[in-house]
């Protein structure tokens, strides 16, 4: 008797459970979400965007729509010129926001933390406040240092930590003396030779990357070693297009060889 009351009740459960989410609005939703993926992948933010803000309206506590709306926009607000800066600004300041929102709904997630540091650079590069600017540097860099505690093979992690140390290489003496005396330090030693590493260990994850490619490459031509970086630029311009910004990439990694090879 009491096997079958608990059989009846698990159907009552499994019925239930299956007219919830082959409900024509769960469906609608879950759709709107694909819908949102299958845009990205076409180089379609806006539009993508736009899906994943639709379902965050459905859903205030989708992670993933919460974190790929955050790179949609800093997508769209870090190909705006510097004569809209206010609009720049007011994008990517939503980026952050709703990547923020990622972290706060899973603080594990490392697609999360990455939409914030990407939010966090370009907001950096558009900022005028020296202190600002390195408190941003300072919480990228934790961020990604905390993304490898949760996946050691997340290559884009090693590539924000090489761009952070080829950046801030670039600073003179005095910039970097100014950071250690007024800011508090940074967390790990500068160099040149660090931020090869970590772009050599990005693309020991995906070779294939124009980013770390051209990333790798900077790191050669600060370091003197021409030669190389041509090489690498080379090889990263013959590869077909992966994702949304690997055209400005390849503009990039062009205006990086020109620069090269006009010596």
């Amino acid at each position: 008797m009491c096997a079958t009351l608990k059989r009846i009740g698990f159907q009552k459960y499994f019925l239930c459970f299956v007219l919830l989410f082959s409900s024509p609005g769960y469906a609608q939703y879950a759709n709107t979400f694909e819908e949102g993926l299958a845009l990205e992948k076409a180089f379609k933010t806006e539009q993508a965007f736009e899906k994943f803000e639709a379902v965050i309206k459905e859903n205030p506590n989708h992670l993933k729509a919460y974190t790929h709306a955050s790179r949609m926009l800093s997508n769209m607000g870090g190909r705006l010129p510097k004569s809209q800066l206010e609009e720049k600004r007011k994008l990517l300041e939503k980026a952050r926001k709703y990547a923020e929102k990622s972290i706060e709904l899973s603080p594990a997630d490392p697609d999360a933390r990455l939409a914030h540091i990407i939010s966090l650079g370009l907001l950096s590069e558009i900022s005028r406040n020296p202190r600002e600017k390195v408190l941003d540097a300072k919480l990228i860099h934790g961020e990604a240092k905390k993304i490898i505690e949760l996946d050691s093979l997340y290559g884009e992690a090693y590539f924000v930590l090489g761009k952070w140390q080829l950046e801030l290489s670039r600073l003179n003496w005095f910039e970097l003396m100014a950071c250690k005396l007024l800011f508090g330090g940074l967390p790990e030693e500068i160099s040149k030779h660090a931020a090869l590493q970590y772009f050599n260990k990005a693309l020991t994850i995906n070779p294939n990357s124009i980013l770390y490619l051209f990333g790798q490459a900077s790191a050669y031509a600060d370091l003197g070693e021409k030669e190389k970086a041509i090489k690498v630029l080379q090889r990263a311009l013959k590869l077909p297009l992966a994702e949304p910004d690997d055209e400005q990439r390849k503009e990039r990694c062009r205006n990086l060889l020109n620069e090269l090879t006009s010596r």
